[in-house]
């Protein structure tokens, strides 16, 4: 079953798409990443991130400066904004590292891990240039969630 994205009045698609990007990450972060069943942790991180500096999860606080846990609402949430990143093209991979390494945040503060300049020096570029891949990265995907699942031009044939 397919939701439709609600924008509140006053918003673009694109705006709605950051800030559910950004809770996806908050909510992420805020999950247990212990005591797993059935088969424990493994890693399953896209290809694209695994040389990343994983530092970040070993500095999680512990139980008891852990945020509470989501809701099943808000992981379902966020299980719907990450598969948005599949819809960058292939031909994009710098637009979807610059959006994976921003979902990583503070479990707590919901401060980003990675800054632009981090991100820039990472991938070798200017960190300019790395906010407008996020921004047109976040346009794309907004772009494709708002465009109808069959779209055509064209006029039909049987058009009066």
């Amino acid at each position: 079953m397919k939701r439709t994205l609600t924008v509140p009045e006053g918003l673009a698609i694109a705006d709605v798409v950051g800030e559910r990007l950004f809770e996806a990450g908050c909510t992420l972060a805020a999950l247990p990443a212990h005591g797993l069943k059935p088969g424990g942790v493994r890693v399953a991180w896209p290809e694209m991130l695994e040389e990343a500096d994983l530092d970040w999860i070993n500095a999680c606080p512990d139980d008891d400066m852990r945020p509470p846990r989501p809701s099943s609402a808000a992981i379902t949430r966020m299980d719907e904004s990450l598969s948005w990143i599949g819809l960058i093209g292939a031909d994009r991979m710098n637009w979807r590292k610059v959006v994976c390494l921003r979902l990583i945040v503070h479990p707590i503060s919901h401060r980003y891990r990675w800054t632009w300049r981090k991100i820039a020096d990472r991938l070798h570029t200017n960190h300019h240039t790395t906010k407008s891949w996020h921004q047109l990265a976040i346009a794309d995907i907004a772009r494709k969630i708002a465009q109808p699942t069959f779209f055509t031009s064209q006029t039909s044939h049987f058009a009066a």
